[in-house]
């Protein structure tokens, strides 16, 4: 999965709920920070292209690849976090 338009994500970042709830597992090649923070799990790739790119640089949780702290994901993960966390309910 994956290649969401970042208006669709924003609207709905749950949106595979129902097939997860349904059992079945979803893996994703995602950009969109918003939808990686409410993944159960993460594997962070360090960018680059051939020998540079592509290796794990973090793995688990969300919360564990942003608290790891490598890698040019940790610090979008952990804002994205702190956003979700501090959303007031309507």
């Amino acid at each position: 999965m994956g290649g969401r338009c970042p208006t669709a994500a924003a609207r709905n970042p749950n949106q595979d709920e129902p097939l997860l709830n349904a059992g079945n597992t979803a893996v994703a090649a995602e950009l969109d920070i918003r939808v990686i923070a409410v993944a159960d799990h993460v594997i962070d790739l360090e960018p680059g292209a051939g020998d540079a790119g592509g290796i794990v640089v973090a793995a688990g949780t969300p919360e564990h690849v942003a608290d790891k702290g490598v890698g040019a994901s940790a610090g979008y993960l952990t804002a994205a976090l702190q956003a979700a966390t501090n959303v007031t309910p309507s």
